[in-house]
Order: structure tokens, then C-alpha cells, then sequence
């Protein structure tokens, strides 16, 4: 490969597919959600219908849900690549992924395909687009995303809490850490919603912060609640959770026009006072070891 990790980590995930590959399934309209490392590309058919390519920028397969089967490596043009098939479980739709692994379980391109109504296509799109994106990796013309120097997409949420703060939340093992392979996420304790944990998220938005406002460490911030979820149609049960989401500063130049976002969230069986207090505890300690000289940092 001709590409490092490294490169793959700052790439921009609406640009390691050519368009011009993907407008062989529809028109192609690009959507940059709400981290870095990801990008939702819906490709919109002549009959109103329209399907779902998700490109994350990860470390390895992707999860699968409890009872499908785990991803099949296959070898394509001298690269490993993992496959998998599901159907929708509300809708019946077709999805496919396809995961092309730039260095095993360190560097890897997830294309997943959703929301093919017939069935016959999610296959064949995310089979084409693993060629062009294994053809990228190969020629090393990995399309930057440029991000600024001191944008959180050049950061590491892991690196925003110690260990010892992270044994403040009840029920976890803080010693268990889940990060992101582009550094834009991290768990401490298990990434599920249904379990306690602690999280860092690095978010670009371009609506206002939700909930009640506050400041910290100078910037706008906001403390949102959600209680239990006992069947959530997407995600399945969840337990309570409060965050701490902070504004940043400016986006871009991939998500401009967007505010960067750190939000520490804790999540548990523990009462709103409790998660939210430990969630205003722990959200002045991760902003203190962000770079200095962004919009609301102190003298």
C-alpha cells in the first residue's frame, strides 16, 4: 500500500470514493454528519428511491449485530477485504458492507451500503466502490481532508481524561478504554448504551447546543439529559446518560459553516443528579488539556 495510516487518519471519507464511480447508481448528494472520520453519501434513483453508502474511517470490521455472522475476509487485487450481508429488521431493505483493510487491525475503509428496498443492488454498490477505494490505497492519491492545526479532528479524545478521573463514574473498569481509530471518540468502560461507561466525543454541529446553557472554561456549553430507553427502535434498550457538550470553535474546511463540539457524557444506573454532576465534573478537566488559542480559551 502506498498509503500509511497515518494518511488515512487525516484523509477526507467523502473523497476516498470518486464521485464519478458513484454516480453510476444515482445522483450522489454528500452529507458530512457529525464527525470527521465519517460521511453519509445518499445515492437518489430516478424512482424517487434512493440508498445509503456510509464511509467510516476505522481500525478493523465492522460490528455486526447479535446472531449475524461475523465478516468474511476475502482477498481482492492483493488486499484483504471483510464482507457482510444483513437485512433491515423494521424495513426488510438489503444492507452490505464491505471493510477494506489498509493495515489489519490498525487502518481500515468501511463502505456500508443501506436501504435497498429491492435487494439487488447494495451489493454491487458496495462492491464498487471497495475496487475504487482499494485503487485509491494502492496509487497513494489519498485526498486530504486539510484539516486546520488546531481543528479536533488533529486531536485524540482519549487523551482528555486520566484514568483515575474516569473511576469517578460508578460501575466501570477505567483501565477498559475504546478509541476510535481517527482519535474523533473514546469510551472508558464498555461503548454500549445499555452499560455504564464514560465518554469524550469530538462533534461538528450546525444547530445550537441542546439543553440547559452554561459556561465552561469560558466557552457556551449546555448539560443534556436523556433517560432510559427501555426499547429504542434503533439501538435497542438504553440506560440514563448526561452530557456536557462545549463549543470549540470554527469547523472546516470539509464541515465549514459548522461549530466543533467536545462532549463528555456519563452514562449508568446512577440518578440525573448523579451523571450529570459527574458530567460537569469531569468536562472542565477534558477542556483544560485542549490546545490553547481557540475562541473562549482564558488568558
Amino acid at each position: 500500500m502506498s498509503v500509511t495510516p497515518g494518511e488515512l487518519r487525516g484523509a477526507d471519507p467523502c473523497k476516498v470514493i470518486d464521485e464519478k464511480v458513484l454516480a453510476k447508481f444515482g445522483k450522489v448528494e454528500y452529507d458530512r454528519g457529525i464527525s470527521y472520520g465519517q460521511c453519509d453519501i445518499q445515492l437518489h434513483g430516478p424512482d424517487d428511491s434512493s440508498v445509503s453508502v456510509f464511509v467510516d474511517l476505522q481500525s478493523g470490521p465492522s460490528d455486526v449485530s447479535a446472531g449475524d455472522p461475523a465478516p468474511t475476509p476475502v482477498l481482492r487485487d492483493g488486499v484483504t477485504v471483510y464482507e457482510s450481508e444483513s437485512y433491515g429488521g423494521l424495513t426488510g431493505d438489503k444492507n452490505c458492507t464491505r471493510d477494506v483493510v489498509l493495515r489489519e487491525d490498525v487502518a481500515a475503509v468501511s463502505i456500508g451500503v443501506y436501504g435497498d428496498g429491492p435487494g439487488s443492488r447494495a451489493c454491487t454498490i458496495a462492491d464498487t466502490a471497495a475496487a475504487d477505494v482499494i485503487r485509491l490505497l494502492k496509487s497513494g492519491g489519498l485526498p486530504s481532508a486539510r484539516h486546520a492545526p488546531d481543528s479536533l479532528a488533529n486531536l485524540d479524545a482519549c487523551e482528555l481524561i486520566k484514568e483515575s478521573e474516569a473511576a469517578r463514574v460508578p460501575d466501570i473498569d477505567p483501565g477498559e478504554v475504546h478509541a476510535e481509530f481517527t482519535g474523533q471518540s473514546c469510551y472508558w468502560g464498555p461503548a454500549n448504551i445499555d452499560e455504564p461507561n464514560l465518554s469524550v466525543l469530538f462533534e461538528h454541529l450546525d444547530d445550537a447546543l441542546e439543553g440547559r446553557p452554561l459556561t465552561v472554561g469560558g466557552r457556551t456549553a449546555a448539560v443534556k439529559y436523556r433517560p432510559a430507553d427501555d426499547d429504542s427502535w434503533a439501538l435497542g434498550p438504553s440506560l440514563p446518560s448526561c452530557s456536557v457538550d462545549v463549543e470549540y470553535g470554527e469547523a472546516g474546511p470539509t464541515a465549514k459553516g459548522r461549530t466543533e463540539v467536545v462532549s463528555v457524557g456519563v452514562t449508568g444506573d446512577s440518578s440525573r443528579e448523579t451523571l450529570c454532576s459527574l458530567a460537569q465534573e469531569l468536562a472542565p478537566k477534558a477542556l483544560a488539556r485542549l490546545p490553547v488559542g481557540r475562541p473562549g480559551d482564558q488568558p
